[in-house]
């Protein structure tokens, strides 16, 4: 029964449809409320309610007889969507020749933009064209750059008198006019009529935005159309460049994610419009088919990796993060099954992950602007403003909101809000982590403000001679110096913060940099050998994910140990700069001897097995070596670089090993 029923649905016209389908909406709503009412009761209102909703539609079938379309002296553009008649060829039998010949159920449309959501078989739309005008030259313009089947076929008379073939099936540049949308240019002479018959297929939402224009008209309307558009890619690319140069600066993962997004969003949108085809691949037919189903699933793995690292969900919100990675899977899925699977079913997939992406994010943010993160609420914003056009945009594909500027558009304009206010909530995570710092450097220079004031009065006192004052002066010299020993206390702290890897106890990355240039530096005024080791742990990964955190850090805490068992001499210095990477700065070493030493770590390395109590994990490392006689100053990138690139050659050899790089200083 419920088939039957889904069937007619299917088959009533746009309206109709969505009038029935927010009644049955409506249906379960009511089935809901009352929790007391017994299974059959359920059943009996929502038979009921759909019947009144199919009865309530047959009764509106009545349509008026549709109309030609006149154009008109006064004329420079005509919509066609009011005057067009539509039909689902279901059983795909449909040719121009046969619906010339019989009649079909055509179906009036009487809105501007016919929009029947996705279907999976052909659908026809029909209309007349009258000149009453003095213009002879015009322009059939469809206004929607996804169909990968489009046939127009020129009628006069019920003679077939020119047919066109386009779509993504066939290459750009066979097009009548090169241009994003699908132009077809036709004479019309004064008094003239023309019938057009239009058949569209594909694995998009079946759209009909068509448009009569003359030379005129279309100059006009493409120039505020790139202008707009310019304007909107304009502001991705910026956006996208700004926080990739401030990724580059800060290396916070959240904006490396950011970029991801900004730039597959902006690409996802340049194929929407039809510039994608136009510019980037207009040979590559396969591509741009199956480009809109891969790229929205990208799209959607880049969000939700996004959100995942700005909100820290693993530790602050471990269910949402479950659903993230379930919802990641899916579209990975997605990704790996696009190049078998119909396009038709990639979209639409990939449509209906839209809701649950959008809400986990808005959800995730309103939950930590609840417990007091400040860029939560520009988060938390951004993505309501994203998803309100993101479901707008979904429910114009699916077919249940007409297509219009707004249902249209409504993602372009919520993407840009969502990405300026992403860009707030990121600037503001990067200014209360300055704050805190501010904070305790503030108090680090209250306390030494209040100690010169305390060694101020000191030395009023000591200029008193009395017993009372000398007691006077004991007391104050005691606060002194217990105000210089908090200063001295902060002061280390704020060294060790700076200076010092909290994990292993060697230097940090800071302490790494500006070690690696002053070594450098006097590298080159002596005209000594420079020699930079980098350590990699092999099985870092594995041994956090086996035995946690804890085990990894008493891993990386071995590693240092070693290293500083092998390394001796005063000048050298030992700092960890990566998550499981160790640089060893070496002036005055040679080849030979960094070469030598890099041998020393592997073995003694790969002969000690690390015991946690509960395991014993055999570790290894892959190990980088770079030496340079210094040419140049302020050079020492491209020694970090080399070493690390001697890094990745020891992992891609397989690890456990040593790989040895030499550069011109």
């Amino acid at each position: 029964m419920y088939k039957d029923n889904y069937n007619r649905i299917m088959f009533l016209p746009q309206r109709q449809q969505r009038s029935v389908i927010a009644a049955a909406y409506l249906a379960e709503f009511l089935i809901l409320l009352p929790k007391f009412i017994k299974t059959g009761s359920r059943l009996l209102i929502r038979f009921l309610i759909l019947a009144i909703a199919f009865l309530s539609a047959s009764l509106s079938q009545a349509q008026g007889a549709v109309t030609k379309l006149i154009l008109t002296e006064s004329q420079a553009s005509a919509v066609a969507g009011p005057h067009m008649q539509w039909w689902f060829d279901t059983d795909r039998t449909g040719s121009i020749y046969s619906l010339l010949d019989a009649s079909v159920g055509w179906q009036n449309s009487q809105v501007e933009i016919p929009n029947l959501g996705y279907r999976r078989f052909p659908v026809w739309f029909r209309f007349s064209v009258e000149n009453r005008g003095v213009d002879t030259e015009w322009n059939l313009v469809i206004d929607y750059p996804l169909i990968r089947d489009l046939d127009v076929f020129v009628v006069q008379g019920r003679e077939v008198v020119d047919i066109f073939q386009l779509g993504e099936r066939f290459a750009f540049n066979a097009r009548p006019v090169k241009h994003r949308n699908y132009i077809i240019p036709f004479s019309l002479d004064a008094g003239s009529e023309l019938e057009f018959y239009i058949r569209v297929e594909g694995p998009y939402a079946v759209q009909m935005p068509v448009t009569i224009k003359n030379a005129a008209a279309l100059l006009e309307y493409e120039g505020y159309a790139v202008l707009l558009h310019g304007l909107f890619f304009g502001f991705v690319v910026v956006m996208g460049f700004y926080n990739l140069f401030l990724f580059l600066s800060t290396r916070e993962t959240p904006y490396f994610f950011y970029v991801c997004f900004t730039f597959l969003m902006g690409l996802f949108q340049f194929v929407q419009q039809g510039f994608a085809y136009q510019v980037l691949w207009p040979t590559e037919v396969a591509w741009q088919t199956k480009s809109t189903g891969v790229l929205l699933h990208l799209c959607l793995i880049s969000s939700y990796l996004f959100v995942n690292s700005f909100l820290n969900l693993r530790q602050s919100i471990p269910w949402n993060f479950k659903a993230i990675i379930f919802f990641i899977c899916l579209s990975v899925v997605a990704l790996a099954t696009a190049p078998f699977m119909d396009e038709f079913w990639t979209i639409r997939f990939g449509v209906l992950l839209v809701v649950p992406a959008i809400i986990l994010a808005v959800v995730g943010g309103l939950i930590a602007w609840h417990r007091g993160r400040s860029d939560a609420k520009y988060f938390s914003i951004a993505w309501f403003a994203f998803w309100v056009g993101g479901m707008l945009l979904a429910l114009n594909k699916l077919g249940l909101l007409p297509r219009n500027h707004l249902t249209e558009h409504g993602a372009e304009v919520g993407m840009v809000i969502e990405l300026t206010l992403l860009a707030f909530a990121l600037a503001d995570r990067i200014k209360t982590e300055r704050n805190q710092s501010q904070e305790l450097a503030n108090h680090a220079r209250a306390m030494e403000r209040a100690a010169l004031m305390a060694k101020e009065r000191a030395l009023e006192l000591e200029k008193m001679n009395s017993e009372q004052l000398e007691r006077s002066v004991r007391a104050r010299t005691r606060d002194l110096h217990k105000a210089l020993s908090e200063l001295s206390q902060m002061n280390k702290r704020l060294e060790q913060l700076n200076q010092v890897d909290s994990v292993t106890g060697v230097g940090n990355e800071n302490s790494f940099l500006v070690n690696l240039s002053k070594e450098w530096d006097r590298s080159y005024r002596d005209g000594e050998v420079l020699s930079l080791i980098v350590v990699e742990l092999d099985n870092y990964r594995d041994i956090l994910a086996d035995y946690g955190s804890v085990a990894s850090d008493e891993c990386l805490k071995n590693v240092a140990t070693i290293l500083e068992r092998l390394i001796s001499r005063p000048a050298d210095c030992i700092t960890r700069y990566g998550d499981k990477v160790f640089g060893i700065i070496l002036p005055g070493t040679d080849e030979k001897g960094a070469d030598h030493l890099a041998a020393r770590i592997v073995e003694s390395v790969a002969e000690q097995p690390f015991d946690f109590g509960i395991a014993r994990v055999q570790a290894s490392v892959s190990v980088g070596v770079a030496a340079v006689l210094p040419k140049r100053p302020d050079q020492h990138q491209d020694l970090l670089m080399s070493a690390e690139s001697a890094v990745y050659m020891a992992k891609s050899g397989g690890g456990n090993r040593v790989e040895f790089v030499t550069i011109e200083g």
